[in-house]
This record gives C-alpha cells, structure tokens and sequence, in this order.
C-alpha cells in the first residue's frame, strides 16, 4: 500500500526503507567524524569524500553532504585541492569577547600578576554548579585575584569538573592560565560558551579584595564553559566598572566586515 512521504509524493514501504537507511547512513557518517574531532582521532586532515563513500558503503554525493553539513556548523573547512581540515578555533573565539586578564595586561602594556586565594576539591558541587556542570561528583575550586600593576582588577571564582581535568589542582595557577591549559595541557577543545553580564554594586565584603568603596560600580559575569556538547568549567568575576569598560566586547570580523 503507498505511503505519503514528507515530499508531497507517494512513496512505496521499499522506497521509505531505502530513504531511512540512506538517512541513518549520513547520521553514522556524521556521528564518526564528530567523534574522530572530538577524541582526536583525526589531528588535522579528515577523510575525502571518496574514503567516506567507500567505508559507509554510499555515494559521494551524501558523503559530499555530511561533510558540507559540518563546515556550515563551523567544525570542518574545506580547502579547494588540498582536503577537509578540522577548523582552527581561536581561543578567543565568539562574536563578542571578554579578554583573559593576561591578554588584556598586555595590550595595555602593564604588568600582570595573579593571586590564588583558595583552591580545594569539593566532594560535590553547590546546585547551582550542578546545574551548568551537569556534574555532581569531585569539582576543583579556585578562587584568584587578578592585578594590573599590583592593583586589584579581577576577583574570580570558577569551578571545573573532576573527571575532564582535575589536574588542574595540581598546576600553578598564580603563573599559568587556565584557560591556555585546557585547551593546550588537557586536550579540551573549548567550542562553546554560555554567559550572562549584570551591571551591579560591589557587596561589603568584596569591596576590601579589589580594593574599591563600597556601592562602587562592577560588571558581574557569569560563565559556562563547553568542550562540544561538555561543560567543562563554570566561572564568575567581578570587574570594576572602569576596568570593564576597557575590555568590553571586541566584535571579531564577520564575512560583512571584509
């Protein structure tokens, strides 16, 4: 018996099974390259349409559209006679950006120094970092003052998941930068980030650490980290305000801007 077919045309049971399988072919296709970029089991070259068409027993034609389907998600880019390359990812990536404090101190050509003021293993994870984590095992936390020419400009509190890179506990975060370790150290690709930016008063109590009058103005940021579908650490600061404005948002050139 026919069966209407999301193309407005009637299709036989046979011609639907074949157009299930040709669509769970793309879907094993696109599963095995995600997995190969994300586990690093292709380093920089991925397979050609020919090598995909053969080893999932289909057309060039739908491994051309796997491959296409990845490089419109920006994972994948395609070079005209040289192959398919896992995109390069700019550790500053995004539209809009907050510079790491390192970064920042150089452009402004001053001195950048760091405090760790606490730095432990916790058991389990507040709610709340449970939530943006999607974790609730061991979590290392930190919390670090930033100086630009000895002056307080950053107080930070971050949590990171245990089980992708608790030997985080062990580096030396008062000369290292955290984010520079993930990506470099413990082969985390940081693809994805999720923030929230609120103008506030700074509170009593952390009026003394940066150094401010107490009701002095700050941005307060809050900030999920992903590698792929992964958080992967969770981080607040508090910047004053004048600091703040200095670094604010940098929109990387888009295809408009050339």
């Amino acid at each position: 018996m026919p069966v209407f077919c999301k193309t407005g045309m009637y299709a036989q049971p046979t011609e639907i099974v074949k157009m299930k399988q040709k669509g769970s072919k793309a879907a094993e296709i696109k599963h095995h390259l995600v997995q190969g970029i994300k586990f690093h089991q292709f380093k920089d070259k991925l397979p050609s349409e020919n090598i995909l068409a053969q080893k999932f027993n289909v057309s060039r034609t739908t491994a051309r559209k796997v491959l296409s389907e990845l490089e419109s998600e920006g994972q994948i880019e395609r070079i005209q006679g040289k192959g398919t390359f896992i995109k390069k990812r700019d550790l500053a990536s995004g539209y809009f950006t907050i510079q790491p404090s390192r970064k920042h101190a150089e452009k402004l050509n001053v001195k950048y120094s760091s405090k760790v003021l606490e730095l432990k293993i916790l058991l389990c994870p507040p709610e709340k970092i449970i939530a943006l984590l999607k974790y609730d095992r061991q979590t290392v936390f930190v919390r670090r003052l930033h100086f630009f020419d000895d002056k307080p400009v950053r107080y930070e509190i971050r949590y990171l998941r245990g089980d992708m890179c608790g030997g985080i506990f062990w580096e030396e975060l008062e000369k290292a930068s955290i984010h520079e370790l993930l990506v470099y150290k413990y082969d985390l690709p940081l693809t994805k980030v999720r923030q929230r930016i609120t103008a506030e008063v700074i509170s009593p109590e952390l009026s003394g650490i940066l150094n401010v009058e107490v009701g002095h103005p700050v941005f307060h940021i809050e900030r999920t980290t992903y590698t792929f579908e992964n958080p992967v650490t969770s981080v607040e600061y508090i910047i004053p305000g004048e600091v703040a404005f200095e670094d604010t948002f940098e929109p990387n050139e888009t295809p408009s801007d050339k």
